[in-house]
């Protein structure tokens, strides 16, 4: 048997679920995919250990939720002791605990063994991220340069001053090198490394981050970051407010090649913000249209109502979109204004209009709870909903306002002592879209009434979408949504794949029951030192002036420019002491 040496073994950690109402959940791991193909075109030897890929229908009980793919010991088993580092991604800050606890497995089992970690959650968290687990290296931002650069760096034993976008651990302190600039040819970049991956797993276990269809799914990014400033997105860490679109025939391209070598027919498009320039969707829909490639398309994760006009609404029909998402987080002009969410509330319905006119399915997503929120604020949210249902809206989802790492609106929660990165902090964001907050940040409304409100805006969206019979749309959504839950066909609206997901998840969640993550006194210790030690590093940058004090009134985060900021903490390499916690 010939030994294998990896420079490298990439590790996709389980996924965290909990019980969902919602249709983005898993799917394969498109940065991994990336940084995977771009070691391999530099020589790199990789080997790929995707924990849900390889084991799909696994599940063990997480703190809240439970986690998907192989179990954490599973993993550390499964490691190639000949490989020279280990690289684990984390995308959200909820699989945090359940990362920190398989670094220390592995630690136990290679003590030597170098572990890099990257992904959006390091990167709004980068010291946070070392001085709370024993990994050895971080990567912050795109990760494909940095992560080549590294390797050589470890292979050949030199120092790691000059690498750009880096952290890392030196005697006493978490050295933080400054970030990387952004890629602005993304065109340049490999196509994803599918091929180490179980596509065909995920496709047959709905792992399809959106609708899922009969045809094998695959996702796709199109562009990288966003333009905008919104107060409670992350996307600003990882990114920089900044938005580069790939060459939009380099897309089709793309997608005509999974088309050849996988027999893929649906591709739901990964993109914080895909549609911004409507010369470019045009160009992209066209060019499907032209190959006449017979695809499915989507955009689950919401785009801008600017370039979909009616034109623009039946062309990309035409291409193949069944189903796109818009995300105003509000239907009060007061809130979007103070979270910066620019989208125009005529543009907007005009879009919809567009888009219904054209038989899409649209769904809209809203968040309540935001800090400055009041009755007055929800009471708007209610008449918004109504008139999305009489403009053609085909779903809504309502999720509670989550403080995510690194935004706007956690710093101004954090530096006022409204948040604490502890087990409820969590829980939490792990579940926004649960019928219950576990927590909640404003102060005029409580938790009941937050699930009131969230209740009322779904009886009131579906009961005034009227049929072509006149019955009632709440009781015939509801029918549907229930055929949906058993049903192993695609799905045409949202609803019916955020009511399957839901039965799944609850059969999920007891079967999951069986066996935990960790024992409960070791969950609770846990998250015990974790928010002294954020305060540590948030102190520390505050007195070396790389970042500010953040206004206690939220609502005055609007009047704040945020690139300034986000660019000096990026540029700023400093350290930080690990014994004074």
């Amino acid at each position: 048997m010939l030994l294998s040496y990896p420079d490298i073994q990439l590790i996709r950690p389980p996924a965290v679920e909990s019980f969902r109402f919602a249709t983005t959940s898993i799917t394969l791991p498109i940065g991994l995919a990336y940084i995977s193909s771009s070691l391999k075109e530099y020589g790199f030897k990789v080997e790929i250990l995707d924990s849900v890929g390889e084991a799909p229908k696994n599940r063990t009980g997480y703190y809240k939720g439970y986690l998907v793919g192989l179990g954490l010991k599973e993993i550390a088993e499964k490691i190639n002791p000949n490989s020279k580092c280990v690289g684990i991604s984390v995308i959200f800050t909820h699989e945090w605990p359940a990362v920190v606890k398989l670094i220390s497995l592995i630690k136990e089992k290679f003590p030597n063994m170098p572990i890099i970690l990257g992904g959006e959650h390091i990167s709004a968290m980068p010291e946070f991220s070392l001085m709370t687990s024993n990994a050895d290296y971080i990567v912050m931002g795109e990760g494909e340069e940095t992560i080549i650069e590294l390797i050589k760096v470890i292979k050949n034993r030199e120092t790691f001053q000059k690498i750009k976008g880096i952290g890392y651990r030196k005697n006493n302190e978490v050295i933080i090198n400054s970030r990387r600039n952004r890629r602005q040819n993304i065109d340049k970049i490999s196509y994803p490394d599918w091929d180490s991956f179980n596509i065909k797993g995920y496709h047959e276990n709905r792992f399809v981050g959106g609708m899922y269809s009969k045809n094998l799914t695959i996702p796709i990014l199109a562009t990288r970051g966003c333009p905008y400033q919104c107060t409670y997105c992350s996307a600003s860490n990882m990114w920089l407010p900044l938005w580069i679109p790939r060459d939009p025939i380099s897309v089709a391209d793309e997608i005509e090649y999974y088309v050849k070598k996988f027999g893929a027919g649906n591709f739901p498009f990964q993109d914080l913000t895909a549609i911004i320039k409507r010369d470019w969707i045009k160009a992209f829909c066209e060019e499907i249209i032209k190959r006449k490639l017979n695809i499915t398309w989507q955009l689950p994760t919401g785009t801008r109502s600017e370039a979909i006009d009616n034109e623009i609404a039946f062309l990309i029909k035409k291409s193949g979109m069944t189903s796109m998402a818009y995300a105003p987080e509000s239907g009060s002009e007061e809130t979007r204004k103070y979270i910066k969410k620019k989208m125009k509330t005529n543009q907007l319905f005009n879009s919809i209009d567009a888009a219904a006119r054209a038989n899409l399915n649209v769904a809209v997503f809203l968040v309540i709870g935001f800090p400055h929120d009041l009755p007055v604020h929800l009471e708007e949210n209610k008449n918004f909903v109504e008139r999305l249902a009489k403009h053609g809206v085909t779903d809504l989802s309502v999720g509670f306002y989550m403080a995510l790492p690194g935004t706007q609106l956690f710093h101004s929660l954090y530096d006022s002592n409204k948040v604490k990165l502890d087990i409820k902090y969590f829980k939490h964001i792990l579940d926004s879209l649960a019928p219950f907050p576990l927590q909640k940040y404003c102060p005029a409304i409580s938790r009941t009434n937050l699930f009131l409100w969230k209740l009322k805006f779904y009886i009131k969206f579906y009961k005034s979408k009227k049929l072509k019979n006149s019955k009632s749309s709440l009781l015939n959504s509801v029918i549907i949504a229930l055929r949906g839950i058993f049903s192993s066909e695609g799905h045409d609206s949202k609803l019916q794949t955020a009511f399957h997901n839901a039965y799944i998840s609850l059969v999920d969640t007891v079967k999951s029951k069986k066996k935990r993550w960790v024992s409960k006194k070791e969950e609770l210790n846990l998250f015990d030192e974790w928010d002294n030690i954020y305060r540590q590093i948030r102190k520390e940058k505050l007195l070396k002036g790389i970042v500010k004090v953040s206004p206690a009134d939220t609502r005055d985060l609007h009047k704040s420019n945020i690139i300034n900021q986000v660019q000096k903490d990026h540029k700023t390499a400093r350290s930080i002491s690990t014994t004074s916690q």
